[in-house]
């Protein structure tokens, strides 16, 4: 038997928690733009399902008592059919790794995997089963004029440094971008501890947007909480 314990993902991916390995797989998606969520178990994880609208779940089976995660899975798609990826042990053999995707699951990633890797193969997850119900319609990002066009409402007009800190986001995709790369990129200077030219210009970008559009990622940099899409036409 294994336990579903369970971690919710910014873009509201539920992540399973059940040793050491895993909390450290989380870890490294947060580092990489993801807010990571606790619930205890799996009941919590499907009342976080049915209570809201997650753009994927990813369960985690461990070693100790509670449901397998093709159970899980199988409960989960009772409720649901919003993308589900399993986080497996090493332990782990192909037969449960088979009964996990048998039961509904769209992918099975291993402990330990590159977290380069893992955020790649979720990604691919999302984009194969496209953009949930109620998901947000994607703002437009605009050279010729430098413009910021939102899916409803007056279009946002930005300085150059404005209009290059949301291109750099925008090409992240969600992942946090660090503070030396966008004072380099926007700036063209060096970041320092001291510089405060990057947070003065996203102060100045959050007065323009809505407060939560530019996620602040502790001791990284920053992330767009929002889909933005980048043209060079003008529009």
């Amino acid at each position: 038997m294994h336990d579903t314990s369970a971690l919710v993902l910014r873009r509201h991916v539920i992540l399973a928690v059940d040793h050491d390995d895993v909390r450290t797989f989380a870890g490294d998606l947060a580092r990489r733009g993801f807010t990571v969520t606790v619930t205890p178990s799996a009941e919590a994880l499907m009342r976080a399902v049915a209570d809201g609208s997650p753009d994927a779940v990813l369960l985690a089976s461990g070693s100790t008592s509670g449901l397998p995660a093709a159970e899980a899975v199988r409960r989960l798609r009772d409720l649901s059919g919003v993308p589900c990826v399993v986080i497996a042990p090493p332990s782990e053999g192909i037969e449960e790794r088979i009964d996990a995707l048998e039961a509904g699951a769209d992918e099975v990633l291993h402990v330990g995997i590159p977290p380069i890797e893992a955020v790649a193969r979720i990604r691919a997850v999302l984009r194969r089963v496209g953009p949930p119900a109620g998901a947000l319609a994607p703002w437009r990002l605009v050279r010729a004029g430098r413009r910021l066009l939102p899916p409803v409402g007056d279009e946002v007009r930005l300085t150059g440094a404005e209009f290059e800190f949301l291109a750099l986001l925008a090409a992240a995709e969600g992942a946090p971008v660090d503070r030396e790369t966008l004072s380099i990129e926007v700036f063209r200077r060096p970041w320092r501890t001291e510089d405060r030219a990057v947070d003065s210009l996203v102060r100045r970008l959050r007065r323009k947007l809505p407060l939560d559009a530019i996620n602040s990622i502790r001791n990284v940099g920053y992330a767009l909480a929002v889909p933005v899409e980048f043209t060079e036409a003008r529009v």
